[in-house]
């Protein structure tokens, strides 16, 4: 016998990274041939589902086999001097650079003669919108002192809050280029389905107290301006966000509105530049606030499908042709029904979808009944009933109490029951307008309900990202922190559908994997957390390789 040693042995597969075996050998001189020749004494399995504690154990009996003064002294020596989170920006990073984000950057600062990685700053800001957001200032902390980032040297020591603005700054120059890239690696490389669109808008808030004015000498056209506030927040200034998400829940377009933009009037815009992507035909969903007469007219014109919610009252059409078709529902789900109907607008068709959802329609009926109980209390045996008062104007400038009351000439109020009766109904029931007179109904109203995509996207940019409020005052500074947002989302939900987890769970699952900087003697270590079962399986749901065991060794 020659030797006898551990070997890593990796095995090709054809999705996801190569399979490693730990196998224990030993060489050999062949008798015949006097060629040196290897032979498998033992093999482990799989390097990531090593069985640890099998292998303590055998190590404790080994060394037990070794004289007194020759067993090591593992303690001595020993100390973990650092600890950064990990688990986190490594995850993030092997999402970023599976959409070729880092080849992306590199191309375009080829040219650029920055003293810091731009592309690195870049992913910084987007892990800690995703991880811990907060403040540029405090992300000059977190990058190196809290979490180690990938790729930079010591892990982001060296990044200071001026190279996040100058990050930004290019961020803002590129991020036109970076859209179709992003586009085209979503439908490329992870083969998504774009053919629904769906598209809504939020408003992002200011703490400030003066709006922007419309043009700036020093920064240009204003952006933070007041506007319908979709928070009730009318006194704080703000920006438009809008974005447009395929079925997966993936952003694949997004822009930056002045505050006071309307809904109704992004639709041109929006759907053209959709159009200039492929596939150059699609379905666009949009809700209630995106219909008008000239959108529809700009939509038919372009022969772009579309799928429209309506609004219910000031609308003749939905009010006296579609909230009274006749005949039963076409179940769509357990709980949800359509009827549908074909109207003849000038000289084109558009096909009405009447929907009623009865778990809907019975929380619209309690709402209306808890609103008149209160109402009643109210008016009884007050002097609101019979004479203008100032709790009369209290009452009719609450949006859901007015509606259900009537003046009368002495100034007094009473409950308008013809109003209640049109709630009731309505109540459980939308309607959807579409140019589409062949996808069956039932499809699309279960492809509209898919609406609620946006939704989570714009909660999780609220909550999870912490998109607002924005403390940024040049414009291209606060449309790159919308960019950083989306960006972040666009990962997450990557992780998300892979794992079908929330990034909730998985945020708490990954900050618990973390790399220690380790002294022994004259050597240093930087060291993996050992991974979980569990945590193992999350990387592999990912198509993602795990952290290094070993990072570093000096």
């Amino acid at each position: 016998m020659l030797d006898m040693y551990l070997r890593d042995v990796p095995s090709k597969r054809k999705h996801g990274p190569d399979a490693v075996y730990v196998q224990l050998v030993e060489g050999y001189r062949d008798p015949e041939t006097s060629q040196v020749k290897t032979r498998i004494l033992h093999s482990f399995g799989r390097k990531e589902d090593l069985d640890l504690d099998q292998i303590r154990r055998l190590v404790d009996q080994l060394v037990a086999y070794l004289p007194p003064e020759e067993q090591p002294d593992l303690a001595a020596g020993f100390a973990v001097t650092d600890t950064w989170s990990w688990g986190g920006p490594h995850l993030l990073d092997g999402l970023w650079r599976e959409l070729e984000l880092d080849g992306f950057f590199a191309e375009a600062l080829a040219e650029r003669a920055f003293e810091t990685d731009v592309e690195r700053a870049i992913f910084t800001l987007l892990a800690q919108r995703a991880l811990a957001p907060d403040s540029k200032l405090a992300g000059a902390r977190w990058a190196g002192g809290t979490a180690w980032i990938p790729g930079l040297e010591w892990g982001g020591e060296e990044l200071e809050v001026q190279h996040f603005y100058r990050a930004m700054d290019f961020l803002h120059e590129a991020m036109e280029e970076l859209r179709d890239h992003l586009y085209f690696q979503i439908t490329d490389l992870l083969n998504a389905d774009v053919s629904v669109i769906f598209y809504d808008t939020t408003s992002v808030s200011f703490e400030i107290d003066h709006a922007d004015a419309e043009e700036d000498e020093d920064t240009g056209p204003g952006l933070r301006r007041f506007g319908h506030s979709k928070k009730k927040r009318p006194d704080l200034p703000q920006v438009i966000v809008a974005v447009a998400i395929n079925r997966d829940g993936l952003p694949v377009r997004h822009w930056v509105f002045p505050g006071n933009t309307v809904d109704v009037s992004t639709v041109e815009r929006v759907t053209e530049d959709l159009a200039g992507l492929r596939p150059r035909r699609f379905l666009f969903v949009g809700d209630r606030g995106m219909v008008s007469e000239d959108n529809i007219d700009f939509l038919e014109s372009r022969q772009r499908k579309y799928l429209l919610g309506c609004t219910l009252r000031d609308d003749d059409v939905v009010e006296h042709d579609v909230l009274s078709l006749r005949g039963r529902y076409k179940a769509v789900t357990e709980e949800l029904g359509v009827k549908e109907t074909v109207i003849e607008d000038g000289d084109r068709p558009i096909r009405y979808l009447l929907c009623r959802d009865t778990d809907r329609a019975g929380e619209d009926a309690q709402v209306r009944e808890e609103i008149l109980a209160r109402l009643e209390a109210e008016l009884e045996g007050s002097r609101t009933a019979t004479t203008h008062t100032r709790k009369a104007c209290d009452l009719l400038s609450t949006s859901g109490y007015a509606r259900y009351l009537r003046e009368l000439e002495s100034g007094g109020l009473r409950i308008d029951r013809a109003a209640v009766r049109r709630d009731e109904r309505v109540e459980g029931k939308y309607v959807l307008m579409t140019n589409d007179l062949d996808t069956p109904a039932t499809e699309l109203v279960a492809g509209y309900r898919d609406m609620w995509r946006v939704e989570r996207a714009f909660r999780s940019m609220k909550t999870a990202l912490a998109i607002e409020p924005v403390y940024h005052r040049k414009p291209a500074r606060i449309i790159s922190h919308a960019h950083l947002c989306v960006l972040a989302y666009l990962l997450i939900r990557l992780a998300e559908n892979r794992t079908t987890e929330g990034w909730k769970l998985l945020r708490e699952q990954l900050d618990r994997i973390s790399l220690s900087r380790i002294e022994m003697g004259r050597t240093v270590v930087y060291r993996t957390k050992r991974l979980t079962r569990p945590e193992r399986n999350l990387w592999k749901s990912c198509h993602l390789a795990p952290p290094p065991e070993t990072l570093r060794i000096q």
